[in-house]
């Protein structure tokens, strides 16, 4: 497939500019006022404490009060306006709409599909199902129908709020398969640090399947249990060598009709070669994976054909889906952060006993 990739780099028409931009939804193009709120706020008290030490005198203020205390006055006034200029600056920013204008033009120059921002995407993955989320959208999406279905976007999931307010952000490439199958896993070992998986769940180990040649260098494959032979009959050796040539940093999760490549970071920018990357990624997998269509559950009933009781079903008859013990991955607990909060414990132990014993 050959990429335009001129609209994300080229001179931009201002005045199809100014038009897209009327175009966006608030949350992606905040509203004026709600830019310049947290440049008042701070302002307000600059421009007091400017009036405050003009009135009194800068040198009186320091001879007065000298030493350390006079000098940390200034800190505030100085950190202030570089506060307020850098909130000012990436929310005008934010507000300007180019990044989203320059996507959506590429996006259009290659028949793609553009949306800014989609609240809660109806999508299986297991970045889209955190427990304890609040909010989840996905920016930038580029999609595409067709033959491979496929989307590449940005995706943020909020978890819990206020001091227990985490932020998860992640790249996801979405291809659409012909039929659902089991829920696999390949967690990528390149991305892995500390001998921990960078996945955003914790998957029970028992599920881990070692398949042959080099892959489980590249990969750690997970499947439920009782579907060994199946993803042994999906990862073919050609199919193993394209994920290792083409995904090896990628996270990997097949899930119902979908195939996710996932990453921690941005996948939908404004990099030409990024995008060049993914789609050449896109075209090389689609075409691979095209062979799982043929695939069937025999776990479920042929259909309702009256078959004989021991008779090969033969596949056209049997119905697509996966069975119920299939469709998701058993998960564990995350040991880690207890081990981290026990190892503090001790350590804030340690001390006391040091202080007071």
């Amino acid at each position: 497939m050959t990429l335009d990739t001129r609209p994300l780099a080229d001179r931009i028409d201002r005045r199809a500019l100014r038009a897209f931009r009327r175009t966006l939804p608030s949350t992606v193009r905040p509203k004026l006022v709600t830019v310049l709120l947290p440049v008042a706020l701070i302002a307000v008290p600059f421009v007091f404490m400017i009036a405050l030490l003009t009135a009194i005198g800068v040198d009186q203020f320091i001879l007065r009060d000298k030493g350390l205390s006079s000098i940390l006055a200034f800190v505030p006034v100085i950190t202030m306006p570089v506060v307020a200029i850098t909130l000012l600056v990436r929310a005008l920013r934010q507000r300007n709409g180019v990044r989203q204008f320059r996507i959506a033009e590429f996006a259009r120059a290659n028949s793609f599909s553009y949306s800014p921002r989609v609240e809660r995407p109806w999508l299986p993955g297991m970045i889209f199902e955190r427990e304890g989320q609040s909010s989840s959208y996905s920016t930038d999406m580029v999609s595409r129908d067709g033959e491979a279905p496929t989307i590449i976007a940005n995706h943020t999931s909020v978890v819990g709020s206020g001091k227990n307010r985490t932020v998860h952000r992640w790249g996801y490439v979405a291809l659409r398969l012909t039929t659902p199958l089991p829920n696999i896993v390949l967690d990528a070992q390149k991305n892995n640090s500390w001998g921990r998986a960078a996945l955003p769940v914790a998957l029970a180990a028992r599920q881990r399947l070692s398949l042959e040649g080099d892959f489980d260098r590249h990969f750690a494959l997970y499947c439920p249990a009782g579907y060994e032979a199946d993803a042994l009959y999906l990862f073919t050796p050609d199919i193993m060598a394209r994920f290792i040539d083409n995904a090896a940093s990628f996270d990997i999760e097949i899930v119902d009709d979908y195939l996710f490549l996932y990453a921690q970071g941005e996948l939908s920018t404004l990099d030409p070669e990024l995008w060049k990357q993914l789609l050449s990624t896109v075209e090389a997998l689609s075409q691979r994976v095209r062979q799982w269509a043929r695939w069937r559950d025999e776990r479920l009933d042929a259909g309702g054909a009256a078959w004989p009781e021991g008779a090969a079903v033969p596949n056209y008859a049997r119905r697509e889906g996966v069975a119920s013990h299939g469709r998701r991955l058993a998960r564990r607990a995350d040991w880690w952060w207890i081990i981290g909060a026990l190892l503090a414990l001790f350590g804030f132990y340690n001390l006391l006993q040091d202080l007071f014993f």
